[in-house]
Order: structure tokens, then C-alpha cells, then sequence
């Protein structure tokens, strides 16, 4: 009688086949995954696309500024409406001083409006730039030229997520590729992509308002002097 069991090969050997293949697939695995470390730093390629896109898209924003102005702390506020309305208003915040407006500036798509330290408004005309072509500030930079110019000399290392204003943050920590320890962050709301704090130094920006309603309307203003030119932000 024919018999089957001849024919196979034994248990023993295809057990060791088995083991065989499991080791040579870990082993391909382990040469071809990255290291924990580098999955931990690596971000893929598009991530500061993204984060560019999502701000290009946007309509409407609200970007404060900190830092300090002749040794005082201040408050930037600049509101955004696109294409051209926009609401500038600088605080000194000295602690235990009341907050004094240093100078507030608001601009429309033909007129420019200026006043200092609570003076009366004045104004000009003036074409209004495109505030969608070059987005919200980073400081004395826009925010999408600050990004593109450290894009060759940085890497984004993805960090902690934060709840904040209903949504999540994630930290983007800004790491020089010829060093290791971050030179500054990122705050990326994880569903928008659109950011929420950036830090690079002393230079420190929050957004806020992405794309809300929002109306930006011209002062009462009274009529300049002679030769008025108001200094723009």
C-alpha cells in the first residue's frame, strides 16, 4: 500500500523551515526599518507643505506678537481679513502699569488709518495690499517666507499633543540639521493643520481666529495736516 507519510518530509525539518522563514523575515525587517530614534526625528517631506498650504488657504486670522519695546513688554494684535482689511493694535504691558495703547493702525483696500497713544485718527489714501499672497507675520517676516527660508537648514521633530481652544495642538520642534537641540517650535492644530504658537528666539507669535467671521471697519477720522504721511507697521 502507498504510503503517504514516506513521502513527507519530517516534522523536525519543517519546523526548522518555519523558524527559518520567521528569522529571515525579521531579519529583513530589522535592515529595513528605521531606527527608533530616527522614526522618533523623521518627518515626511510634505509636512511643511502642509502646514504652508493650510495657511495660504486661509481667509481670516488673528496674529499676536510678545516681545519688548524700549525695555517695556508689549501686545501686537493684528487682525486679517482678505484680500486687503486689517486691524493693527500694539499694548505696552508693563506689570502693574495699566495697559496703554502705543499705536493702532487699521487699512482697507484704498485707505490707510494711523494714531498714536490715543490721538485723534488720521488718514490717507492707499492701495491696500493682498493679505492672502503673503499671509499672517512672524515678527517683521511673513509667517509662510520665515518657514520656506529655514526649510533647507532645519528638520520638524513631531513632540507632545496640548488641548487648546477646543482643539489639539501638536509641538514641531524646529532641530538645525547640524545640530541636535531645537532652535524653536511649532504649535500645529492636528485636525487644520493651521498653526497655533511659533518660537524662534526671542521671537514669539500666537494665531488665533482662523478663518471667522470677522468685519474690519474704518475710524471716525478727522482730516490731516498738511503733509501727513502716518508710518506703517
Amino acid at each position: 500500500m502507498f504510503d503517504l507519510r514516506s513521502h513527507l518530509p519530517p516534522v523536525r525539518n519543517i519546523v526548522a523551515m518555519v523558524v527559518g522563514f520567521a528569522v529571515m523575515g525579521l531579519i529583513y525587517w530589522w535592515w529595513t526599518a528605521p531606527s527608533r530614534e530616527a522614526k522618533k526625528s523623521f518627518t515626511p517631506a510634505e509636512q511643511l507643505d502642509i502646514i504652508i498650504d493650510a495657511v495660504r488657504s486661509a481667509r481670516s486670522w488673528r496674529a499676536t506678537t510678545f516681545g519688548a519695546m524700549h525695555g517695556e513688554p508689549f501686545q501686537t494684535d493684528q487682525d486679517v481679513v482678505c484680500p486687503y482689511d486689517s486691524h493693527t493694535v500694539t499694548h505696552i504691558t508693563t506689570p502693574g502699569r495699566e495697559t496703554t495703547i502705543a499705536e493702532e493702525f487699521i487699512e482697507t483696500h484704498d485707505m490707510f488709518y494711523a494714531r498714536e497713544d490715543g490721538d485723534p485718527w488720521a488718514s490717507q489714501p492707499a492701495g491696500g495690499a493682498n493679505k492672502c499672497a503673503a499671509g499672517p507675520m512672524a515678527g517683521p517676516d511673513p509667517l509662510i517666507s520665515t518657514l520656506n527660508n529655514l526649510r533647507s537648514t532645519m528638520r520638524l521633530v513631531p513632540g507632545d499633543l496640548f488641548k487648546v481652544d477646543g482643539g489639539q495642538c501638536r509641538i514641531w520642534e524646529l532641530v538645525s540639521l547640524s545640530a541636535k537641540n531645537p532652535f524653536g517650535s511649532i504649535c500645529v492644530d492636528e485636525a487644520t493643520h493651521l498653526p497655533y504658537e511659533l518660537r524662534i528666539g526671542a521671537l514669539h507669535v500666537r494665531y488665533s481666529n482662523w478663518n471667522s467671521p470677522a468685519n474690519i471697519a474704518a475710524p471716525d477720522t478727522q482730516a490731516p495736516s498738511a503733509g501727513f504721511a502716518p508710518a506703517r507697521p
